[in-house]
């Protein structure tokens, strides 16, 4: 335990005094403690793991009979130190949204909290009190329904035709306000809606811009026109049920998902994958976010004018789907890893596949590097635009190539690692400036360290079992926490269990969903034609954010 964290410990059991504290094992509930404090104490809590460096990385609730419990997750960019904090919000006869279950925001502490509440707010019906803006933020503004209560059983026969026609309703007033509003601002204000269908989101997202002729005064991101609610599908299934979803958030990036998952439950049931699975669990992984960083930067390319660097990205994309094709039986979605185990062995062609492959792509990417980053078009496209400071990522939770960008150098794989990374040799990639250039210099050098690794465990793949045979039957009953790197950056999953067969809650804590909400600082300033630039360059996937 480092300094700061002893420090922090003994400040919560001296000044604030915990209802609750004990210390956990980071290695199956992954967490260094639990504190239980007064709804009172919350923001002063928060504000002291923001002095020592901490970031929110997870706020969620979970509903149990007599009240609502608020769990915030705290870490570090630097080294696993997460910790949790917990409040509770007692019910005392009132109902969800009525304004009676209520807990003090920590919007002015952490931005990020922003999101995480609204979201709370309408899955649960908890109000904070000093949030700026308690709207909905996934589910229309029309809904009254508070789906993750454990008394949500469904929406009434014919429902979903009378929410499509408030929905109708909703759209046809917000837009006459937004007319009103841009025909009576003064001088050159006006409001100008970015999508949801415009093909630069890469999915149904809108972005309210305010404008000053061309220039960005504020920027609102829109989310929720896909959401499935993922996180009460898996409440309803069983642990083996729920393996398809994790194909279904990050698409394109799906291994690192069905990996926060195994680790999850593996942890939980105290169980280790055999040297062979976990071999083949990196290996595909990191092919994997090849294969996303490919699609980023060839669909990040188009939406700039840059039609041949998409074909070259695309058909090295190919190659890489056919080799996981090889041994998923799958190209996108992938649900390919169990727990203790994988599906299925990996063919014999594979590795040959994999070798024939790499010097190709070693030798591309040098043609990326002449073809786009020297390019002078290019660079004024990206340069200087949506710069993010570091502070600012600390306060709205950015991880991944983002925050890497600003030249922190913070990887799971390396901070806190797991499987077999500590094993292998790679280099956390860093580049400053904060600005899109930035993050696009960082994709592509990931993708060098990830040929890299491929190299390594191509020549080390050890023989054994790919599975374990039988397992426990249930999960233990406790609470535990698993955080991969995605190739968007940290994914975490928390676990309620309560020993049954199905989880009793899963929160999924996505890249993509804090990372989108630092948007708004990144846009004012900039032109209407450097928007899709600037939220190109965040590399977001729609599924994930609203799941």
């Amino acid at each position: 335990m480092s300094s700061t964290l002893s420090a922090l410990q003994e400040w919560l059991l001296s000044s604030v005094k915990p209802d609750e504290f004990a210390e956990r094992d980071p290695k199956t509930a992954g967490v260094r403690f639990e504190a239980l404090v007064p709804a009172a104490q919350i923001v002063a809590v928060a504000t002291r793991f923001r002095e020592a460096g901490y970031f929110l990385e997870s706020e969620t609730a979970v509903d149990f009979a007599e009240c609502v419990e608020l769990v915030y997750h705290f870490n570090r960019w630097d080294r696993a130190e997460r910790c949790c904090v917990k409040v509770l919000v007692a019910k005392d006869g009132g109902q969800p949204g009525d304004g009676t279950w209520r807990a003090p925001s920590l919007w002015p502490v952490y931005k990020s909290a922003d999101w995480f509440e609204r979201e709370i707010h309408e899955f649960f019906g908890v109000t904070f009190t000093g949030h700026p803006g308690l709207k909905r933020l996934l589910l229309p503004e029309s809904s009254t329904i508070y789906p993750l209560l454990k008394s949500f059983k469904g929406e009434p026969k014919g429902s979903d035709v009378e929410q499509s026609l408030k929905l109708i309703g909703e759209d046809a007033a917000g837009f006459d306000l937004n007319r009103k509003q841009s025909l009576t601002c003064k001088d050159r204000d006006f409001y100008l809606n970015l999508g949801p269908q415009h093909p630069s989101t890469h999915g149904v997202l809108r972005v309210l811009l305010h404008l000053t002729g061309e220039r960005v005064i504020d920027a609102e991101p829109i989310i929720g026109y896909s959401h499935r609610h993922q996180e009460k599908m898996m409440e309803i299934q069983t642990y083996p049920a729920c393996w398809p979803n994790m194909g279904r958030l990050d698409y394109v990036g799906a291994m690192s998902y069905n990996m926060a998952y195994a680790l999850l439950i593996e942890r939980a049931m105290g169980v280790s994958p055999s040297p062979r699975v976990e071999a083949i669990r990196v290996l595909t992984t990191e092919l994997n976010r090849i294969s996303s960083h490919l699609l980023w930067m060839g669909t990040y390319l188009l939406d700039l004018g840059g039609f041949t660097p998409f074909f070259y990205c695309f058909d090295d994309r190919e190659k890489v789907l056919d080799i996981l094709e090889m041994a998923t039986g799958e190209r996108l979605t992938y649900d390919y890893f169990r727990f203790g185990g994988l599906d299925k062995d990996i063919p014999a062609e594979m590795l040959p596949a994999i070798r024939a492959f790499l010097p190709e792509f070693t030798k591309h990417l040098k043609d990326y590097d002449k073809l786009v980053r020297k390019n002078v078009i290019f660079r004024k496209r990206v340069e200087g635009l949506g710069r993010l400071t570091r502070d600012t990522a600390l306060s709205y939770g950015v991880t991944g190539p983002m925050l890497r960008a600003t030249g922190v150098a913070a990887d799971l794989r390396r901070t806190e690692p797991y499987s077999i990374y500590p094993q292998l040799d790679f280099d956390v990639v860093t580049a400053e400036g904060g600005d899109a250039y930035a993050r696009y210099v960082v994709r592509v050098r990931e993708m060098e360290e990830s040929v890299k690794i491929v190299r390594q465990l191509i020549e080390r793949i050890p023989d054994g079992e790919i599975t374990l045979g039988k397992l426990p039957k249930n999960v233990p009953k406790g609470e535990y926490y698993s955080a991969v790197e995605s190739a968007r950056g940290t994914f975490g999953m928390y676990l309620v269990s309560d020993g049954t067969l199905n989880p009793y809650r899963i929160k999924l804590r996505t890249p993509s969903f804090s990372n989108l909400s630092s948007l708004p600082a990144l846009l004012p300033g900039c032109l209407i034609s450097d928007v899709v630039s600037v939220l190109g360059s965040t590399d977001i996937v729609l599924p994930e954010i609203d799941r």
